[in-house]
């Protein structure tokens, strides 16, 4: 059974819930944008540590706040409870958009600095394609647009297999050691972010018991 948010009678604590998950990707939206404009030449600084901290915290309270609400739903509305057994799964994926998101900016704090290097067109191409994937996603989870929602998926389905070249590339990269594995870091942190956003979007296309697979190696998905 595929999600179905907006059933007539459906109980205000499950829309309340809807729409922090909606907040959770924006805000990891702007965690992602925080941190990568640092990793771009923005540098490391105590204001922008301060609110990539801040918000992922709001992040980890929206979590923590969802969960204990379902928790009280089910235990008076049981008839919803695969409901609420979906929404207790991707509500973590939701919360890894902003954790791997805060890991762009660890790359800052150890030195990583992409703004003005030979591959930074290409960098910024895909940090711009996540970007735009959360946002999207949060658009379309919101509407609860099943067809969009699959659009999506798939096309992200693509990127993963390009982070995971990227990431191999880097083996075998004349680059520094440092550089090469800042870039490996940068392409690993961009797929798990990918991932989890296409998890959170099954809910909207798959039923409960194939959620939560696209952070998995595809052979291993099935």
């Amino acid at each position: 059974m595929v999600l179905d948010f907006f059933r007539g009678s459906a109980p205000k604590a499950m829309d309340e819930v809807h729409a922090t998950l909606v907040q959770m990707l924006s805000d990891g939206h702007d965690v992602f944008v925080t941190s990568s404009n640092a990793l771009f030449g923005g540098g490391k600084s105590k204001a922008t540590k301060r609110e990539v901290r801040s918000t992922d915290k709001e992040i980890n309270e929206a979590q923590r706040a969802v969960r204990a609400t379902l928790v009280m739903h089910a235990s008076v509305n049981l008839g919803d409870l695969p409901e609420v057994l979906q929404y207790a799964s991707i509500v973590k994926d939701a919360e890894r958009v902003g954790d791997y998101a805060k890991n762009l900016y660890d790359l800052v704090k150890y030195g990583a600095d992409f703004d003005g290097a030979p591959d930074e067109d290409q960098l910024d191409e895909y940090r711009n394609n996540v970007a735009r994937l959360i946002l999207e996603a949060a658009s379309v989870f919101e509407a609860v647009d099943t067809e969009r929602a699959q659009e999506l998926i798939n096309k992200a389905d693509g990127f993963l297999d390009q982070y995971d070249a990227n990431v191999k590339a880097q083996f075998t990269s004349e680059l520094p050691t440092e550089q090469a594995v800042a870039r490996a870091l940068y392409y690993r942190f961009l797929k798990r972010t990918t991932a989890h956003v296409m998890n959170v979007l099954t809910a909207l296309t798959q039923p409960l018991e194939r959620l939560d697979y696209y952070d998995e190696a595809k052979e291993d998905r099935e």
